[in-house]
């Protein structure tokens, strides 16, 4: 069993244990690194990766919606960039902890039911991105994908049609053989849905069609740069976030 790795960050040494000794508790997660304060924690993703994180509000210098904000906007520096769960003693710092995206919200003090339905939503979460994989790859599936452009209704051929996706200004630019055509959805809410097309994240603003990469050029501190079929000027980053999940789909050793 693939254990969750996960980070504990609070600057109160009572509660950080309370929770770690919870977590160690459950044998499908791993407690790999405790933190008092987000700056060690935010060092810590230079080096090493996890899964989750649970994470105090109210801590002194960087309170944990601004060690978060900084992970996000830092996103590019680190190996990996987990799940947050936040907690803190009140309940009204929640709706500016959900306008993070956070993946939970947890009220202390802890109690081992609450903190186990967290771990159980996690779980189930690593195991459908684990099915949308199959021996490294990324599994295709033959599907359209319909956006509103030009005042009407397009329908694409994912697979054939769309070449990648590039976030800008607040929207969104699909690169298609047809040309360029812009929408208003959201760049996670099309990862989603053509995650099973063959479609992948490569950088915080970037989402392409492996089977459209016409050449790999190898880039700074390791990592690439991708030069697309149908727009060869169009260079597309791959992150050092990305840079694991990219090699395996490619096949790169």
């Amino acid at each position: 069993m693939t254990k969750i790795r996960a980070a504990v960050v609070d600057d109160e040494m009572p509660a950080r244990s309370e929770l770690t000794s919870i977590l160690n508790e459950m044998e499908e997660v791993e407690v790999v690194a405790e933190f008092s304060t987000g700056k060690g924690f935010l060092e810590f993703l230079k080096k090493d990766s996890i899964d989750m994180v649970f994470m105090d509000i109210e801590m002194p210098v960087m309170t944990g919606i601004e060690t978060v904000q900084t992970m996000e906007r830092m996103s590019d520096d680190f190996l990996s960039v987990p799940r947050v769960v936040f907690s803190t003693g009140f309940a009204q710092f929640a709706i500016q902890a959900f306008d993070l995206a956070v993946f939970d919200y947890i009220l202390k003090p802890y109690t081992e039911e609450r903190v186990r339905k967290t771990i159980s939503r996690m779980k189930q979460n690593m195991e459908e991105q684990a099915e949308n994989r199959q021996a490294g790859e990324i599994i295709n599936a033959k599907n359209n994908f319909v956006i509103a452009a030009d005042n009407k209704l397009i329908v694409l051929k994912s697979e054939e049609e769309i070449v990648l996706i590039k976030a800008l200004q607040g929207k969104l630019q699909f690169y298609t053989t047809r040309g360029i055509l812009e929408s208003k959805l959201l760049l996670k809410d099309v990862e989603s849905r053509l995650s099973r097309s063959g479609f992948l994240r490569t950088n915080k603003s970037f989402l392409v069609n492996i089977n459209m990469v016409k050449e790999i050029e190898p880039w700074f501190n390791d990592t690439y740069l991708l030069i697309m079929k149908h727009y060869e000027k169009e260079e597309v980053p791959v992150s050092r976030h990305y840079l694991k999940d990219f090699k395996s789909a490619m096949g790169i050793i």
